[in-house]
């Protein structure tokens, strides 16, 4: 009794539907959590390779060697900017990753997952040139979770066409999910200061 209840909840249909949606909704969940660790270790990675460019500035910098010490802040300026876009990714990952969980849990509508596909669209685009290998599969998965949600039945808008309440609900996901990629890197990494010059030099 509970199964059927359950299965009517998630709009799954009757038991030998139900077991198929429910597989195919957990293996989905699975591919984006392998996804999200992904992106972890990507961010690790990089938060290690800052923290050791950082210590050459300093010691480049204590030596008096300005030029090269301005040359390795270029290249932490350039992780950080890579760390903040992942970081962001990660934040709309984990937002639908909730979704979909709730999903499961609680039978709320898939289709509430739509802008933040929308905001995972436009984010990937950034990495095309940055790790190309987390914009294909980024897409991948975009395509996987509309697929998803046509056969539970549900109504999301396609790629090309966006209502201004969608747009406006995937810029406010996507200004969150920077906001908290910029928290992030103010508590985790220092600001780079030059000593030999009045003004500190920050990187963001």
């Amino acid at each position: 009794m509970i199964n059927i209840l359950g299965s009517n909840m998630l709009g799954f249909g009757d038991n030998n539907k139900f077991k198929k949606k429910k597989e195919r909704v957990e293996s989905t969940l699975i591919m984006l959590r392998s996804f999200v660790s992904r992106i972890d270790n990507y961010i690790h990675r990089l938060e290690e390779r800052e923290k050791q460019l950082f210590e050459k500035v300093v010691d480049l910098t204590t030596m008096g060697d300005d030029a090269r010490a301005m040359i390795v802040a270029g290249e932490i300026q350039q992780i950080r900017s890579v760390l903040r876009h992942l970081t962001a990714l990660r934040y709309i990952m984990e937002g639908i990753v909730l979704k979909i969980e709730n999903y499961i849990a609680i039978g709320e509508a898939m289709g509430s997952i739509g802008p933040a596909l929308s905001a995972l669209r436009e984010i990937r685009g950034v990495f095309k040139g940055l790790i190309p290998s987390i914009e294909m599969e980024a897409q991948l998965i975009e395509n996987s979770l509309r697929d998803l949600i046509s056969s539970t039945g549900e109504y999301i808008p396609p790629t090309t066409w966006y209502s201004p309440q969608s747009t406006n609900e995937a810029k406010k996901i996507l200004e969150e999910a920077y906001a908290v990629a910029e928290k992030r890197l103010r508590e985790t990494f220092p600001q780079v200061k030059r000593s030999s010059e009045k003004n500190s030099m920050e990187i963001r």
